[in-house]
Order: structure tokens, then sequence, then C-alpha cells
């Protein structure tokens, strides 16, 4: 199912800061999420969205917030802005080199065979992320804010380029989580554009090797 500007119904507001609901129908929240969702089937913003409006969004699998934090006649940019998080898939088998993250829920499995990067996605007030590891496999999945330019504009194309090498998730200046051991995880929000917060993470520090599993603050 793709948009239906049928499905979007206006609530009461002033204009410039209208809210509206939509009923996604079999659409998952990853889907309406996607940069480019709420344009018509010729490419315009015929629902005359604008910035600031909030989206709220009954899809297939949970509910969610979302913010258009820009908007054209051809071009309407959302951000999840709270409620469900939407599922994500995480890479399976031998995985890239790189893996971009967006906003939302991963579990990461031994069903990849090599240790993996994943770049976080870039953030702003609001965004959230949570990663979990889901089986007993011992390769080792490094989590960061990337290291170079080439890391912040890989997959800028769908509105969620990765993050710079000035964003931070504590006050120390970390912006690098390893994860290595079953049932490991952290949570991160978002305050500002330079900024993810920790908001929690398990730590199995007897099943891993030594220095896996840690923040750090390098490359």
């Amino acid at each position: 199912m793709a948009f239906s500007s049928g499905n979007l119904h206006l609530q009461p507001g002033a204009v410039g800061d209208l809210a509206y609901i939509y009923d996604a129908g079999s659409d998952t929240m990853a889907t309406v999420l996607a940069n480019g969702y709420f344009l018509d089937s010729d490419g315009k913003n015929t629902s005359n969205l604008q910035a600031e409006d909030v989206i709220w969004c009954q899809c297939s699998d949970g509910n969610f917030f979302l913010r258009v934090s820009a908007a054209s006649t051809t071009a309407v940019v959302t951000q999840f802005a709270g409620g469900d998080l939407p599922i994500r898939t995480f890479a399976t088998g031998t995985a890239d080199a790189i893996t971009k993250l967006k906003v939302g829920f991963y579990e990461v499995g031994t069903s990849i065979a090599t240790a993996s990067r994943a770049v976080l996605p870039t953030p702003y007030p609001g965004a959230e992320l949570i990663v979990t590891k889901v089986d007993s496999g011992t390769q080792l999945f490094h989590f960061d804010a990337g290291a170079s330019a080439s890391d912040v504009s890989m997959d800028a194309s769908d509105g969620a380029a990765g993050g710079g090498t000035g964003v931070t998730y504590d006050s120390v200046g970390n912006r690098r989580i390893q994860l290595q051991a079953e049932g490991e995880w952290f949570h991160l929000k978002a305050s500002s554009t330079s900024r993810w917060r920790l908001q929690g993470y398990q730590r199995q520090a007897t099943a891993v090797n030594e220095g896996a599993s840690v923040f750090l603050g390098g490359t």
C-alpha cells in the first residue's frame, strides 16, 4: 500500500501548526517514515503539508507521531517524534563493511559471520535508537557516529545521512559503542543535531573478551 491522501485527516488547529491523523492500512512504521512517503503518485505534495505539522500515524505494526521537518510542492521530509519505534532489519550473512542505521529498533544476531560496523543516523531532538544483541555469537559489532565525511554522506538520498565526527552520545565525548555478547543492548535518544544521549545499556562483562562491549571515543 502507498500513501493515500484520502486517509490523511486534518484535526482542528492553526495554519502552519496543524495536526493530522493518518490511517496507513497495511503499511509498516518503517515504510511510512521513509523519505518522500507523503507524496502522491505524481510526486506532488497535494495534501499541502507544511513544516512543523504533526501526523499521528496508525500503522500495521504500531502507532507513532511524525513531525514534518521540511515541505514543498514536490517534497515532504518527516522525523520520528514519539510513540512506537519502527522495527528495522540489520544486515544478515556477511555484513556490509558499513551498515547505515536509521531511527528505530534493531536486533543483531549471529547470522552475521564477520565483525561489522554500523554508523548512527544524524541526530535531531527526539530521535531514538535501540540496538540489542539477540544470540550467542562472539562477533564484535561497532556502532559509531562516523569517522569521515564519507560516513556522513552515505545514503543521504533517503534523508537519513550518517552522523558526523562532531556527534557524541555522552558528556565525556564518546561516540562509539561495541556489542559482543548475547543480551547486550543500548538505548540512545537525541537532544540536538550533534548529541545522542545514552538512556541505558546492558553489558555482559563476564561473557566477552577484554576490551569488548565498551564505550569508546576513537574513530
